[in-house]
């Protein structure tokens, strides 16, 4: 599937999926922005030009709304407006119940749908005045303890309301439920939803099992 031309932001990209799907969606012809920790995004960068492909790092706290405004405006100015959002950043919490603080518990709990919405608040606008546009978020179905139960199902949750909320705009909202699926199945699957276009806003991916 070809996206030549379309520009495509990736947030999480320090880790997998979310840098896999960053040079899956370079492959498939997409201009990849690649939000992550210097390390991984050289990496990223390094894969992508062993085939011609265009990638921007940038950084930045996708939890804070300044800061991706910041980012937004880099990535316009360098690579053009964002075609595609893929939601794959968050933070994790491998602590008991009995361990866990209800402060660290909260802010992993809503990490992941904060960051998607913070991103897709200061990139939707922009896909509904050009009536098209991709925002896809990877769920992976089972988190980590009690703060990751919470983050997917908040992930999810959120995704399925934007979705409604845009029906009709042309902008097409999706999930990857990832399951047992590996990085490169996600990958495979977010390049398959970037190229969708529906009458309906709403769709879902299940791999993995």
């Amino acid at each position: 599937m070809s996206l030549q031309g379309k520009v495509a932001l990736i947030t999480g990209a320090s880790e997998d999926p979310g840098s896999q799907v960053a040079v899956a969606l370079a492959r498939a012809g997409a201009k990849v922005a690649v939000e992550g920790v210097a390390g991984v995004q050289e990496k990223v960068l390094r894969t992508v030009e062993t085939f011609g492909g265009d990638a921007l790092p940038v950084r930045g706290d996708v939890q804070d709304e300044s800061d991706v405004r910041h980012m937004l405006s880099n990535v316009e100015a360098v690579l053009g407006p964002v075609d595609i959002l893929v939601n794959a950043s968050g933070m994790t919490l491998d602590k008991d119940i009995e361990d866990a603080g209800v402060g660290e518990w909260e802010q992993a709990a809503i990490s992941k749908a904060r960051a998607a919405f913070i991103c897709s608040k200061a990139i939707v606008p922009g896909m509904k005045e050009r009536g098209m546009g991709h925002v896809i978020s990877i769920v992976s179905g089972a988190g980590e303890g009690t703060a990751g139960g919470a983050a997917e199902q908040a992930l999810s949750g959120f995704t399925s309301a934007l979705g409604d909320e845009v029906e009709g705009s042309g902008v097409v909202v999706a999930q990857i439920e990832a399951g047992s699926a590996g990085s490169d199945e996600v990958a495979e699957g977010v390049v398959l939803l970037s190229g969708r276009a529906s009458s309906s806003s709403n769709a879902a991916l299940l791999i993995g099992g």
